[in-house]
C-alpha cells in the first residue's frame, strides 16, 4: 500500500517555502489536503516551481495514478 507523504522545500534567500506531497489516487486525499490549504492538482499533472526556489525552470509532478499537492509561504 502506498503512503501519502509531504516535503517541505526552503528557499531562504528569497524567504520562500513550498510544502508539497504525493499520495496515490486510490488513496483519494484531495479533498483532505484541499480543506488543508493546499492546492491539489488533478491526477498526473505538474505546475511550475523552478523559477520561484532557483530561477531556472523546474517542474513538479505526478506520475500515472497519483496526485500531487502543495503550498507556498512566503515570509
Amino acid at each position: 500500500m502506498e503512503q501519502a507523504h509531504l516535503d517541505a522545500v526552503a528557499a531562504g534567500r528569497c524567504g520562500t517555502w513550498l510544502l508539497d506531497g504525493l499520495s496515490g489516487t486510490d488513496r483519494a486525499l484531495g479533498p483532505f489536503y484541499a480543506h488543508s490549504g493546499l492546492t491539489v492538482l488533478p491526477p498526473g499533472r505538474t505546475t511550475s516551481i523552478g523559477y520561484v526556489l532557483t530561477g531556472r525552470p523546474i517542474g513538479l509532478g505526478a506520475g500515472p495514478g497519483e496526485q500531487l499537492f502543495h503550498r507556498w509561504n512566503r515570509t
